[in-house]
């Protein structure tokens, strides 16, 4: 099962930063047990969220010509639950970037307050799949998120 813990992208600047935003309804089929009765989002999914936004953004710095894969959470601090229905913008920053690899510091944000921050490595390989079957960055990967569109309007945010 793949989780795709963002529903759209609405910055990428490439090398630099990225905001995407996920939303819950609660009926998600892990919300049955994290907790029953009273369903929290699972704090896990927040540091996937920052990999997923931030390997997005250190993909597009390799034209996606590498799969990105989360190597190493340095740090992780988690400052708030949050209960379902719930929505939450995802920030993620480069902080320092190789052809091999990429730090990257993100936030996780929920009307307007803090709810987790986490730095990453995350590391480029050249492929996951057979015969070079790209795994992560597939065709209807890039087209599903749209993201040289979303990279190509955000060149002109300041």
């Amino acid at each position: 099962m793949r989780w795709d813990l963002v529903d759209k992208f609405d910055v990428l600047k490439k090398g630099e930063y990225a905001k995407a935003s996920k939303k819950f309804s609660g009926s998600e089929d892990f919300f049955t047990e994290h907790f029953p009765g009273k369903p929290i989002v699972p704090e896990p999914l927040f540091i996937e969220m920052v990999a997923q936004v931030g390997g997005v953004l250190f993909g597009l710095g390799l034209d996606f010509k590498k799969e990105v894969i989360l190597a190493k959470i340095t740090e992780s601090r988690f400052l708030k639950a949050v209960s379902p229905p719930c929505s939450f913008v995802i920030e993620a920053k480069v902080e320092d970037e190789r052809e091999d690899g990429a730090w990257i510091v993100g936030t996780v944000m929920s009307g307007g307050k803090l709810i987790s921050e986490s730095r990453l490595l995350l590391v480029a390989i050249a492929g996951l799949g057979q015969n070079d079957r790209k795994i992560v960055f597939n065709d209807h990967f890039l087209k599903h998120y749209d993201v040289y569109q979303v990279a190509k309007l955000s060149e002109v945010l300041s």
